[in-house]
């Protein structure tokens, strides 16, 4: 009786083993079978906004699944990048962020409400692009160093906007500001598209921003780009120098951004919207529309993107102890 009750009781085990390891690998075989989310932690019309929207069309057709877009913005993309790295590791919930929320972030706030090394799972790198310096039309600066002339006369009197404190363009301009022994008001927005209406209507004079935004009224006469922040000229604005021709050799200041999914979510899955991205971002249409934007496509693996994060927050690390800017 005891022989028969231990043949049963392993012959139930063995029946239930592969049931108890199906549905882990089921999901990922399956993946995706219901709609995807790509959560972007900044308002929309900002560069983070309008690259998801330019992928998720070609990620639904490549993977058969809608990808949604949803905006959860706020504390500089903390709150977004915070609720992607609780939510459940089953490739349903991906965080569409940048330089701000994966490293500049880890060096800005004393409290940050995840690790961008441990948190995550970095898939992608779907983007960078450099910040311009614009300034309204009707401002009297035609040169970056006309600015810094007008900056060393009224010390402080002179206000520019950012996306947000502790954006890129923020610390963009800091950095500058720094090189350039000027001061220079700080005016921080709740996204891109406030921050350019201001400066169009003349509220404040000068913006770092990724150099995207400004495009369609640059184009319109509305603005002027004084310099953009790459090693190279900006094929936007091919007649606006970098800063660092403008009269600082080195400097360098740009933005990325890419796809994370929540730390433990299965291998297979990351392999899968790692390979779909790379489709996407080969595809001759994408590249142009990236182009006529400004977008420099990613690419690399996963592997690669994770150690870039981590280069990158050592870097900007840096940068916010050398200028002492926390944010609280």
């Amino acid at each position: 009786m005891q022989k028969l009750t231990r043949r049963v009781a392993l012959g139930a085990v063995a029946l239930a083993g592969p049931v108890l390891t199906l549905p882990r690998n089921g999901r990922a075989a399956t993946w995706p079978d219901r709609p995807v989310t790509l959560v972007v932690p900044f308002p929309p019309g900002g560069s983070n906004d309008v690259v998801t929207r330019l992928v998720a069309q070609p990620l639904s057709q490549a993977l058969g699944q809608p990808f949604v877009v949803e905006n959860r913005p706020g504390a500089n993309g903390n709150i977004g990048a915070a609720q992607v790295a609780r939510a459940a590791p089953d490739g349903y919930t991906v965080l569409v962020s940048g330089n701000g929320q994966n490293a500049m972030n880890h060096g800005l706030y004393r409290n940050i409400p995840y690790d961008s090394r441990t948190a995550f799972v970095h898939v992608a790198q779907l983007a960078s692009l450099p910040n311009a310096l614009v300034v309204a039309e009707s401002f009297p600066a035609r040169t970056l160093q006309d600015l810094i002339r007008m900056a060393k006369e009224k010390p402080g009197d002179i206000t520019f906007a950012s996306p947000g404190s502790g954006s890129s363009g923020h610390l963009a301009m800091a950095m500058l500001m720094r090189a350039a022994g000027i001061e220079m008001l700080h005016v921080p927005y709740r996204g891109a598209a406030p921050a350019i209406t201001d400066v169009i209507a003349g509220q404040v004079p000068v913006v770092m921003i990724n150099v995207d935004i400004p495009l369609p009224h640059v184009r319109a006469g509305r603005l002027r780009v004084l310099a953009v922040t790459s090693e190279a000229r900006s094929p936007l604005y091919p007649e606006a120098p970098t800063v660092a021709e403008s009269g600082f050799p080195g400097f360098s200041a740009v933005g990325w951004l890419g796809l994370s999914l929540p730390a433990g979510t299965p291998p297979d899955i990351v392999t899968r919207l790692h390979g779909a991205c790379t489709r996407v971002l080969q595809d001759p249409q994408i590249r142009e529309r990236f182009a006529a934007s400004g977008y420099i496509p990613g690419q690399g693996s996963p592997a690669d993107y994770a150690r870039f994060v981590d280069s990158e927050i050592i870097k900007w690390g840096g940068v916010t102890r050398q200028l002492n800017i926390v944010l609280e």
